[in-house]
């Protein structure tokens, strides 16, 4: 039994940290990275689609849904694509400041 209370624990701590990576992901939109058109565009996008499952994710986590396999693995691979795209964003200008000189 303890398992499956800790199994559900654990997943509902990966929905949270989800969560917690869409919040760091739209609060980029304010570090001043936002000021190339490509970069900008694709973050709209993206800020767009995250800001639509943010509330979907969160009421997971806070149901007894979130101790489903399958939606743990998805939120677990979900959060390593917003980690990705974060990582992207914030490093454009080092990328295209390599494409301008090329």
């Amino acid at each position: 039994y303890s398992y499956f209370l800790d199994a559900g624990v654990m997943e509902i701590s990966l929905l949270k940290m989800l969560v917690d990576s869409i919040s760091s992901f739209l609060h980029l939109s304010f570090s001043g990275n936002m000021n190339s058109e490509p970069v900008s565009k694709y973050y709209q996008k993206a800020e767009e689609v995250l800001k639509l499952l943010k509330p979907i994710i969160d009421a997971f986590a806070n149901s007894e849904l979130a101790s489903d396999e399958v939606l743990s693995k998805t939120s677990e691979e979900l959060g390593h694509a917003v980690d990705e795209l974060k990582e992207h964003v914030e490093n454009w200008h080092l990328l295209s400041s390599k494409v301008y000189f090329v």
